[in-house]
């Protein structure tokens, strides 16, 4: 066995070390001789002179807290190095992004940059539709997939847009079955999310729907500004709202996607933090009697 995530061993006071070095992520062991505290540093028994026993038994403790691992190699990049301290099996993570399939939908300097991350992330295949960038990824060190054998359906599709999500474009990706995370460009911020997952209410037509109630002129306003460019950006926000979209991706890719469902991030200038939104389903919506039906064990009414 050997520490986690290569975290230091240090020594807070006599009879008492730490493993680790941030505060609530650390593991604090009390009770210590001075032998015994110098065999967590060195990890030797023999040189340290602790009784093979008692140095099984300190290892039992480190092992139940989770600060030892029992993986014999170890990490092959920094970045599973920081996923070694905050997971299981960090490799299971990079075989997941290795694996994954990510389309893009959408071009400018954000798509760009997003496609550059998600590549040095690990993410093995994306699919830009945009063929400027598609030629552009193609450059890409390290290198990744922008091509798959007919009929294969990605893992996620990303659409970059301005002001508002696309309506037939999302319901397209619904029906198709494919996850679908909106990064919208917005006049002074950029929303990122929430995961728009088939079968898995909110829907578009529920934010769409969210948007009306709010704004009961909201459906003629989003007419007009499907026909707008997208609006000019803070070049500092653009990278932000890459960094955050890529975020999202690899979370949904590695199994942790659960957390963008329902929930959006909005960043901009005077919000750099972002501002977080929750979606529920609408109820005027049909994937919301959809669910209900399943809920309930029925069918739901028919549309027509």
């Amino acid at each position: 066995m050997r520490v986690r995530g290569q975290s230091p061993i240090l020594w807070r006071c006599l009879g008492q070390s730490q493993i680790g070095a941030e505060p609530g992520h650390a593991v604090v062991v009390d009770g210590l001789s001075y032998q015994e505290q110098q065999l967590l540093v060195y990890q030797v028994a023999r040189w340290s002179e602790v009784p093979i026993a008692r140095a099984r038994e300190l290892m039992s403790v480190l092992d139940e807290a989770g600060v030892l691992t029992r993986d014999a190699s170890t990490p092959a990049s920094e970045d599973e190095v920081y996923w070694e301290r905050v997971s299981d099996n960090p490799r299971m993570r990079t075989q997941a992004l290795r694996r994954g399939i990510v389309g893009i939908i959408g071009g400018g300097r954000l798509a760009h940059e997003l496609v550059a991350l998600l590549a040095e992330s690990g993410v093995g295949a994306l699919l830009p539709e945009d063929e400027e960038l598609c030629a552009w990824t193609d450059a890409l060190d390290p290198p990744v997939r922008t091509r798959m054998p007919l009929g294969t359906l990605p893992d996620l599709v990303v659409t970059v847009e301005g002001h508002l999500i696309e309506p037939v474009r999302a319901r397209g990706l619904s029906v198709a079955g494919v996850a679908h995370l909106p990064v919208v460009v917005r006049e002074v911020s950029v929303r990122v999310g929430p995961l728009l997952a088939p079968g898995s209410p909110p829907c578009a037509t529920c934010l769409d729907l969210r948007e009306r109630d709010a704004d009961p002129q909201w459906p003629a306003v989003a007419t007009q500004l499907r026909l707008l460019a997208p609006p000019p950006t803070e070049t500092l926000l653009l990278h932000q709202a890459a960094t955050l979209a890529a975020r999202a991706v690899t979370e949904v890719l590695s199994g942790r996607g659960q957390q963008w469902a329902g929930r959006s991030v909005e960043i901009s200038g005077v919000e750099a933090v972002g501002v977080e939104r929750l979606w529920a389903s609408h109820p005027e919506c049909l994937c919301s009697s959809l669910d209900a039906a399943e809920d309930s064990g029925t069918a739901a009414p028919s549309s027509s």
